[in-house]
């Protein structure tokens, strides 16, 4: 997996002739550290639940191709969108940064969410949206089976870490959230138990 490897054996030559074949124990010290390395580099695949607990969960593959396109695809949604806010304030004579300390400390704003905007944004979450219910429960659930290799004895796991993270949403958000997200929330419960159920 490491697309830097090192040739230990070319390391050990090129070690031998710059220090000198007296300090040939250094160079194996030297090579064995980074077959060390390389060895774990190769693992990069592999993820071990519960190695810091009481309870081991396991070691299990992850599915690195469905990862990288759900990155893929998040990463540009949200460029998008990012720039389709960033498009509305420049128009206003905004720019993001300051906007973005301003709220940052307190400070009110004032802008126009102009039409085109507005009805972009409202496609976006609305029902067959990118950032609407189904799409997004459907990527939370798809990590999910990723990041686990499709095991679903994490299924439990998996469920009370998304519980945990929504939790902490409500609490940084004041203890509420839009009922956007709590519609969101029963999609994912719902995928997590239609996964545990599908054969």
């Amino acid at each position: 997996m490491n697309s830097n490897s090192i040739d230990t054996s070319k390391l050990l030559t090129q070690t031998n002739q710059t220090k000198g074949i007296t300090q040939n124990a250094d160079a194996k010290k030297a090579v064995q550290a980074v077959e060390k390395v390389a060895s774990v580099d190769a693992r990069t695949d592999t993820v071990e639940l519960g190695t810091n607990t009481e309870t081991d969960i396991g070691t299990y593959t992850i599915d690195q191709k469905k990862l990288s396109e759900i990155k893929a695809d998040f990463s540009k949604n949200t460029a998008a969108f990012k720039k389709m806010v960033a498009v509305m304030l420049e128009k206003q004579g905004l720019k993001v940064n300051d906007a973005i300390k301003s709220l940052s400390e307190g400070k009110d704003i004032s802008f126009t969410v102009d039409a085109g905007t507005q009805a972009s944004a409202q496609e976006g979450i609305s029902e067959d949206g990118y950032w609407g219910v189904d799409k997004t429960a459907e990527r939370i659930v798809d990590f999910a089976k990723a990041v686990s290799g499709g095991d679903k004895s994490k299924i439990e796991t998996l469920k009370n870490a998304f519980i945990d993270g929504y939790n902490q949403a409500k609490k940084s958000f004041g203890g509420e959230l839009p009922d956007i997200s709590q519609k969101t929330y029963d999609k994912v419960m719902e995928g997590f138990d239609n996964w545990n159920e599908a054969e």
